[in-house]
């Protein structure tokens, strides 16, 4: 059984880099190569011959910078500002007043300047401070002429340029210095009317005066709005409370913890004994009368108590003494009211204060905001003065180097190289131009040879065979250089034993016998993919080859369209295969004698038009089984398989199918799909045929050039015969 289309078989030559292939693919197309060079060359020659002369004069010029740089300025800064001045001086050069100014130096026509000039380039010459000016046009010493005007002109051009450009200088700074003088003055003049307006020493010392008085009434302020606030949180517990109690708050004070609703009379009991009892405990109003009078009732109750034990009330000492306590209660309230009115005095005094302190601060501290304001604006003033000075004296500094300077050049040009006649053209370079002309020439034809062999998809060499297609390679039949006069088939009985295309088909032959499947066949079938690829001359030579052998061959024409085979024998066509498959005949009736002995031939006979409709009738199995036993081979010659449908039919009855590449036409995409075509119907593959190989243009790129070294040639005589006389072999 054949190997898969695509499987990779073993032995097959392995994938690289092979340059002996590059050189055959180029030897191949060896006439594209020449004529892309021709081509080339033919071109350039042409162009050579119409193009005029072109003469070139270049004159240099040195630029000088008397400018210190930085001595810490790194070496691609200083490359970069000395690149950035080159640049400027290259834009100057190239400016319309230079240009102008050299072509009137010149002292010719517009017309005949333009007849004259073809370019000019202004470069800058690497890593140097000298700019290279370039001229070029039609004649040697317009060039050189040209290019040393330009340079001329532009060192007249510089020159002008420093002289009128420090008059400029030093009148745009005097202007400056005078403008900036007035605002000076000015300005000082403003400043010293302020001084004087404000006292500005006056000033400062008021400020300070004012910050420290409005700390010190902010601090009284706060104290006093305390104080008020103590009172006050004293007075909703003395509204109802009694005089005792209000003796008490105003002797010993109100506490801070206390609620401002809490009072004795809100209470009961204890609580309210509490409360009374914690209230005396902090005064606010000195009340030194109010405990005296208090001691004085507890000493007249312990009395009471003492007398009532021994008297009875109505005794002059009870009396008394309830008189007594009496006097002092009464004097306890007159207490109670002179403290009350204290108090509300005292919180009225406080809240005046505190209002008279609050409207103090308010008038210091406009004042300070004055002061402040003040201070600021003169701040101002001395800024602005300080700045403004600061700018007249870097005017005045440099309008004094620049008088200095004056007489300095800071830059400068010079003519380094002055341009000198060309003694020849530049252009045309004939040896370059040629030169330039075949490699491009080259370039190209080689570009188009790997673009056509990459869209050349056919098989070309014995490799690609089981490579690309999965098939046993059994040979290969070579170009054979035919003369018009030999006769017109191909026939390997009628060439030289000795000959190479003898010998292809007698390797054919041995590659069908050495079968490495050791499967034997008596019924051959030889097809392609496509017509013209030289299947009937295989079929007739591999026939005669076998009986050359002793082999008992039959050859019959299966090709029932357009079969030809009776003619490589100089047969009549008469009755063949068709008219056996029909009926008509038996195999006996149709079997012609060859001039090859053990050779017969049946032909295709009549064409039908329903040939394979004829193919799967009963009668072509009864020939093959007879064919099979009268013979010891047979040969059948099909048609393409992509042509007709019968040839993957007869495929499929016969032992062994041949398959035939015309070497470099045929694609392998259409081969692929033959071979699939057949394998799927149940053919047997035996192997493929390269057909028209010629070794000639394959050099040394395949083992299969080595025919040579043994003798064998592929042409009748020795002398090579022209590729007009090659004939392609019967399809």
């Amino acid at each position: 059984m054949s190997a898969p289309i695509g499987s990779e078989p073993v032995g097959a030559t392995p994938k690289g880099l092979d340059i002996r292939k590059y050189f055959y693919m180029i030897a191949k197309r060896l006439w594209l190569l020449l004529l892309c060079f021709m081509t080339a060359v033919v071109i350039m020659l042409v162009m050579m011959a119409r193009q005029e002369p072109e003469y070139e004069s270049t004159a240099k010029i040195q630029l000088i910078r008397s400018v210190g740089l930085p001595a810490n300025l790194q070496q691609r800064d200083m490359e970069a500002i000395l690149g950035d001045y080159a640049e400027t001086q290259r834009n100057i050069l190239l400016s319309r007043a230079v240009i102008q100014r050299a072509r009137e130096k010149l002292g010719i026509t517009s017309a005949e300047f333009n007849s004259k000039h073809k370019g000019l380039s202004v470069y800058a010459v690497w890593q140097t401070a000298i700019l290279a000016i370039k001229v070029t046009g039609r004649e040697p010493a317009f060039c050189a002429d040209y290019a040393n005007a330009i340079a001329e002109a532009f060192v007249e051009y510089k020159t002008e340029e420093r002289s009128g450009g420090s008059q400029t200088t030093v009148v745009t700074l005097s202007q400056q210095a005078n403008r900036l003088a007035e605002e000076v003055a000015q300005m000082e003049g403003d400043l010293l009317a302020f001084v004087r307006e404000n006292s500005v020493v006056g000033i400062q010392e008021r400020g300070n005066v004012a910050a420290e008085l409005l700390a010190k009434l902010s601090k009284q302020a706060a104290e006093f709005k305390t104080q008020r606030m103590l009172l006050e949180a004293q007075q909703p517990l003395l509204a109802q409370a009694p005089d005792e109690v209000i003796l008490a708050i105003l002797e010993y004070g109100m506490p801070a913890v206390a609620a401002p609703t809490m009072t004795a009379m809100s209470q009961e009991g204890d609580v309210a004994t509490d409360t009374a009892e914690s209230l005396i405990t902090r005064g606010v109003v000195e009340q030194p009368d109010w405990g005296r009078l208090k001691r004085e009732n507890a000493v007249l109750e312990a009395q009471l108590v003492a007398y009532r034990k021994k008297f009875k009330d109505e005794h002059p000492l009870i009396r008394d003494t309830l008189l007594k306590l009496k006097q002092n209660e009464e004097a306890i309230k007159v207490e109670s009211q002179f403290a009350l009115k204290q108090y509300y005095s005292q919180l009225e005094a406080l809240t005046i204060k505190e209002k008279a302190a609050r409207r103090v601060e308010q008038a210091w501290e406009e004042q300070a905001l004055e002061i402040d304001r003040k201070q600021k604006e003169y701040s101002n003033l001395q800024r602005g003065l300080d700045r403004m000075q600061r700018l007249y004296d870097v005017i005045f500094n440099r309008l004094q180097e620049v008088d200095i300077s004056a007489g300095i050049q800071m830059e400068s040009v010079k003519i380094l190289e002055r341009a000198v006649v060309p003694g020849g053209p530049v252009k045309p370079r004939n040896l370059q131009s040629l030169f330039l002309a075949a490699l491009i020439g080259l370039a190209v034809g080689v570009g188009l040879i790997f673009l056509l062999e990459f869209m050349d998809d056919s098989i070309r060499h014995p490799d690609e065979v089981a490579g690309s297609l999965g098939v046993r390679f059994l040979g290969l039949v070579p170009t054979a250089h035919w003369k018009q006069e030999d006769t017109e088939y191909y026939r390997v009985d009628r060439v030289d034993s000795s000959s190479g295309f003898a010998e292809a088909y007698r390797n054919i032959r041995s590659a069908l016998l050495l079968n490495p499947e050791g499967r034997p066949f008596k019924t051959l079938m030889v097809t392609s993919a496509v017509p013209k690829e030289g299947k009937t001359t295989t079929s007739a030579n591999l026939a005669i080859s076998f009986a050359q052998t002793g082999y008992k061959v039959l050859l019959v024409d299966v090709d029932l369209h357009r079969g030809g085979a009776h003619r490589f024998f100089d047969l009549q066509a008469g009755r063949g295969l068709s008219d056996i498959l029909a009926g008509n005949a038996t195999m006996e009736q149709v079997t012609q004698a060859t001039s090859v002995p053990g050779l017969d031939l049946i032909g295709t006979g009549a064409f039908p038009n329903n040939p394979a409709e004829l193919i799967l009738r009963r009668e072509m199995k009864d020939f093959l089984a007879a064919a099979g036993e009268k013979y010891d081979l047979v040969i059948f010659d099909a048609p393409p398989v992509l042509a007709v449908s019968e040839t993957a039919v007869i495929a499929s009855q016969v032992d062994a199918t041949l398959f035939v590449v015309w070497s470099g036409r045929t694609s392998r995409k259409l081969i692929a799909a033959s071979i699939r075509q057949l394998l799927s119907r149940g053919a047997h593959i035996v192997g493929c045929v390269l057909n028209n190989l010629d070794l000639s243009r394959m050099g040394n790129w395949s083992t299969y050039s080595y025919y040579h070294y043994y003798g064998y040639d592929y042409r009748y005589e020795e002398e090579p015969l022209p590729s007009s006389a090659n004939e392609a072999p019967m399809s």
